[in-house]
């Protein structure tokens, strides 16, 4: 049982459960109600979960001292617990940009961005603990800077604050879509069209909350605009620019699409590259954003690296 309310939620990597109240335990407080049914936490760490928003009572934020009753439904979005602090950690980092404000880097494929279920060392955050001491905190102890996020097996730009104004200025021109992003993509066939403006909403997959999907009922508004940059035949490569971020948006619209990425475990499952991959085909390529300070626009490129560069001149010597 969790005890220590020290611990952080991660609540990008939670799992959905759903439990009907049955005739015996009507008139229970709902705190009290979820303790046997989530027997991994304590009732004041249930307790922060419903303050939190994280449980729903019919479809609705309840309180914890909310009576449940007979046919009510109850959601609960569970979260990964990580610990109040990352370590630091002597990882190379691979620095595009400097400023006393912050940093850009260029991730490596396969570095998380920050410990998560099962993963507490090696990751971007590890590095900037160990490269910048105590930055921000404003996304937790454990993302120390981390105005957002790249996935797993996605490469290049990203942003690190490195005081609070600065996480605060930078994580609003984030949410105000004020921030220029561009992706290259390797994906499977050739789209129809040369250009292409994805407007589907995207929200948790009912059958696997580690997963996204197209949601047109419940899901939140994304959108994606694609450039075909060069047709491969049995590939092509796409150059992404999402106009919002959500989780896995680039993934999720490409598939929609019927040209899932190339490397993508989870989102072309039984779909075999043409070529070997090594990972997830889609690099960040470029990042422009508002200096936190001044306002003017700061533009940063990655170039795209070795592993994508060679898989793209195999298809090519294919087609």
């Amino acid at each position: 049982m969790v005890d220590d309310v020290s611990l952080r939620f991660d609540f990008d990597q939670s799992e959905e459960r759903r439990f009907d109240v049955a005739p015996e335990d009507a008139g229970a407080r709902l705190d009290r109600y979820l303790g046997p049914r989530l027997p991994e936490f304590s009732r004041a760490a249930i307790q922060r979960l419903i303050k939190a928003g994280a449980v729903l009572l019919n479809g609705s934020p309840a309180r914890p001292a909310s009576r449940v009753r007979d046919g009510d439904r109850v959601d609960v979005d569970v979260p990964a617990l990580l610990p109040p602090t990352v370590e630091p950690e002597d990882l190379p980092l691979h620095v595009l940009h400097e400023d006393p404000s912050f940093v850009v880097l260029d991730k490596a494929p396969g570095m998380a961005v920050h410990p998560g279920r099962g993963r507490h060392s090696g990751t971007v955050a590890n590095a900037v603990a160990f490269r910048y001491g105590r930055v921000t905190e404003q996304a937790g102890a454990y993302r120390p800077g981390i105005v957002h996020r790249l996935d797993l097996g996605t490469s290049g730009v990203m942003v690190i604050a490195l005081h609070e104004a600065a996480h605060a200025a930078l994580s609003d021109a984030f949410r105000e879509r004020t921030v220029e992003k561009e992706y290259h993509a390797l994906v499977f066939g050739e789209p129809e069209h040369d250009e292409d403006c994805i407007d589907v909403a995207l929200g948790k997959d009912i059958m696997d909350p580690t997963r996204m999907a197209v949601r047109f009922d419940s899901g939140r508004a994304a959108v994606t605009n694609v450039t075909v940059l060069e047709r491969l035949g049995i590939a092509a490569h796409l150059l992404c620019r999402p106009r919002t971020g959500r989780t896995h948006q680039i993934r999720v619209h490409l598939q929609s699409r019927g040209h899932p990425l190339l490397g993508d475990a989870t989102y072309a499952r039984r779909r075999k590259p043409p070529v070997a991959v090594p990972r997830l085909m889609l690099h960040a390529s470029r990042l422009v954003f508002p200096h936190p300070d001044s306002g003017v626009p700061v533009a940063v490129e990655a170039p795209l690296p070795a592993d994508f560069s060679a898989v793209l001149d195999a298809l090519r010597e294919m087609g």
